[in-house]
């Protein structure tokens, strides 16, 4: 027999007293997203004065023909004197500078007609002449 409370209620403990759960609260939904900031260039036209293409710069010499890719045109901004001129601007005046170096690397190891890329590496002032996937000379600068 059961034993009882002196008020009346079942003793904690007791099999025929089940315990009833609250029911779980929903997670709240996450929030939605913030929106999106405004751009107040939107819905201008874009001027084309302010953009330079991002195509490679070509040097034909020698019988070899130099490239810059755009990276490597970009890099060139980080050298002293770069200031105010366009990436096009300073791969002319690099290859003008440069070009006999250039050519002079490789001309031992490269026969021409050739396709070589110059890629730049600005912080040691050296230049990598690529011919496919080979690095076939280094120039400092």
């Amino acid at each position: 027999m059961d034993e009882e409370k002196p008020d009346g209620e079942p003793k904690t403990g007791d099999p025929t007293v089940e315990s009833v759960g609250v029911p779980a609260a929903k997670p709240a939904a996450p929030p939605p997203p913030p929106p999106a900031p405004s751009r107040p260039d939107r819905g201008r036209a874009s001027s084309p004065d302010l953009s330079e293409p991002r195509e490679p710069l070509y040097r034909d010499a020698r019988g070899y023909r130099l490239m810059l890719d755009p990276g490597d045109l970009a890099k060139l901004r980080e050298l002293p004197g770069s200031k105010g001129k366009t990436d096009r601007e300073l791969g002319e005046q690099f290859f003008d500078g440069q070009g006999d170096r250039l050519v002079g690397a490789i001309s031992d190891d490269v026969p021409p007609p050739a396709e070589v890329r110059v890629v730049v590496d600005p912080y040691s002032r050296q230049v990598f002449l690529a011919v496919g996937r080979a690095i076939r000379g280094i120039v400092s600068f």
